[in-house]
C-alpha cells in the first residue's frame, strides 16, 4: 500500500511536468532540431544535440509547472484540466514551487555549455515563458507570448552555433511562430466553452467565429515561409507538396471533422506528424549538399 502511494506521489510530479504527455516536448523539439540542421548545414555536433534536447525537456517541464502554479484556481473549473495535480490538491503549491526550482536549476546548468549570445536570448525567452500564464488574465491573445517563447529556441541555436542571427534564422523563427499560433489556437478551442465563463483570454475568444479562418491563415504563413527556406532545393516541388498535403489534411479535419471538443486535442497532436515530416525534409535537403 505504501509503495503504491509513493508511486502515485511521483506520478503526480510527472503529470505536473506533463511528462506523461510528450507531444508538447516534441512540438518544442522539432523547431530546435530544424535550427540545428540549418545552422550547421546538416553537420550537427552530438554535444549540441544532447544539450538542446535536455534543455527542451527541462524548459517545457518547468513551463508546465509554473503554468499550473499560476492557474491552479482556473484549472479546477475547466473540464480538461480539472484532473491536474494542483487542481486536485494531490500536490501543494510548495511542492510545485520546489519542483519548478530544481527544473529551472537543471536548465540553467546547461548555460555553461552555450555561447554568451545564446544566453542573452534565453533570458528573454525565460521571461516570456513565465509571463505567458499571467498574460491570460489581461492580454487578448496570450498565445502570442507562447509563440514567441517557443520560437526563441531557433534564435538560441543560431546564436550558439553561428554566433549570429542571419535572415534564415528569422524566417525559421516566424515560421515556427505561425505554427505555434495555429496549433495552440486549435488546442485552446477544446476549452472554449469553459473559457467563456472565466475571466481569462485566449485566441478563440478573440477571433470568435473567425477562429478557423485565423488558424488557416497561420498555417498558410507557415507554408509560405517554409517555401522560402527550401526554394533553392532540387526537389523543391516534392518537398513543398508533401507539407502542403499534410497541412491540407489538418485544415480539412479542422473545418469538416470536428464533432466534439476532444477532437481538437486529437487534431492538435497531429501537428507532431507535421514536425516529423519537416525534420526529414530538412535533413534530406542538407544531405544533397554532400
Amino acid at each position: 500500500m505504501q509503495e503504491c502511494m509513493m508511486n502515485n506521489y511521483f506520478y503526480n510530479y510527472l503529470k505536473l511536468a506533463r511528462l506523461d504527455k510528450p507531444v508538447g516536448i516534441l512540438l518544442l523539439l522539432w523547431p530546435t532540431i530544424w535550427a540545428l540542421i540549418l545552422s550547421s548545414d546538416g553537420q550537427i555536433r552530438i554535444q549540441d544535440l544532447i544539450i538542446f534536447c535536455i534543455g527542451v525537456i527541462l524548459t517545457r517541464s518547468a513551463g508546465c509547472v509554473i503554468n499550473d502554479i499560476f492557474d491552479h484556481d482556473i484549472d479546477s473549473k475547466v473540464k480538461r484540466t480539472s484532473n491536474r495535480p494542483l487542481a486536485q490538491n494531490a500536490l501543494t503549491q510548495k511542492n510545485a514551487s520546489i519542483f519548478f526550482f530544481f527544473l529551472s536549476l537543471g536548465a540553467l546548468s546547461l548555460l555553461f555549455f552555450l555561447h554568451s549570445d545564446a544566453i542573452k536570448i534565453i533570458c528573454v525567452s525565460a521571461f516570456l515563458l513565465v509571463f505567458y500564464p499571467l498574460s491570460k488574465r489581461f492580454f487578448p491573445i496570450p498565445q502570442l507570448f507562447l509563440g514567441l517563447a517557443f520560437s526563441s529556441s531557433v534564435l538560441v541555436v543560431f546564436a550558439h552555433v553561428q554566433q549570429s542571427l542571419p535572415l534564415e534564422s528569422w524566417i525559421l523563427f516566424f515560421l515556427n511562430f505561425s505554427w505555434v499560433m495555429a496549433y495552440d489556437t486549435i488546442y485552446a478551442k477544446a476549452d472554449f466553452a469553459d473559457d467563456i465563463n472565466l475571466s481569462i483570454h485566449s485566441s478563440p475568444k478573440l477571433f470568435k467565429k473567425y477562429t478557423n479562418l485565423a488558424i488557416v491563415v497561420f498555417y498558410l504563413a507557415f507554408l509560405a515561409l517554409y517555401a522560402i527556406l527550401i526554394k533553392e532545393e532540387p526537389y523543391f516541388i516534392v518537398y513543398f507538396l508533401i507539407v502542403t498535403i499534410m497541412i491540407g489534411k489538418i485544415t480539412r479535419e479542422l473545418i469538416f471533422g470536428i464533432t466534439q471538443d476532444s477532437d481538437y486535442i486529437n487534431l492538435f497532436k497531429k501537428n507532431n506528424y507535421l514536425g516529423i515530416i519537416v525534420t526529414f525534409i530538412f535533413l534530406l535537403s542538407q544531405a544533397w549538399i554532400f
